[in-house]
């Protein structure tokens, strides 16, 4: 009698954690970035420049790269298209655990945001990555990295 009642104890648990409040669009992305990604903020004068423009390295993820010339100073920065369109216009979701970015500890965002700019002080000069994954799309990841040439 007891061997009946497992596979039925199996199939009821299966069955909850199937009803999760997680859904497959926080998961996969529904479809690629439609548009140009361009890392902007205060040392591009806000703008969408070229050299600046994300790139796809991975799916759902993509990245540029930057110079950061001047240790101690806190750069602001969103990702964002060029039109700052809703949904493409990245910032930090929560201010007080998403603003400040610290190298390879990567921040959740929100693409529908207006002023929410991120920060990240670098303690030395040099070439970082800044990358944004997409594979949460409802909430992006934004990370930081110093790149060693």
């Amino acid at each position: 009698m007891m061997t009946k009642q497992i596979p039925l104890l199996v199939s009821a648990l299966l069955l909850g954690a199937c009803s999760s409040s997680v859904t497959i669009d926080d998961i996969v992305p529904a479809e690629e970035v439609k548009k140009p990604l361009f890392l902007r903020g205060d040392f591009s004068l806000w703008d969408a420049q070229p050299e600046y423009q994300m790139q796809r390295v991975a799916p759902a993820i993509y990245e540029t790269k930057i110079r950061f010339s001047t240790p101690g100073k806190a750069y602001e920065f969103k990702i964002a298209d060029a039109q700052w369109s809703a949904g493409y216009n990245c910032g930090y979701l929560d201010e007080a655990l998403d603003k400040t970015l610290e190298l390879g500890l990567p921040v959740q965002a929100d693409c529908n945001s207006v002023y929410n700019y991120f920060s990240f002080t670098p303690e030395e000069k040099g070439w970082y990555k800044v990358s944004i994954n997409f594979s949460r799309f409802k909430k992006p990841l934004v990370t930081v990295n110093q790149v060693f040439e």
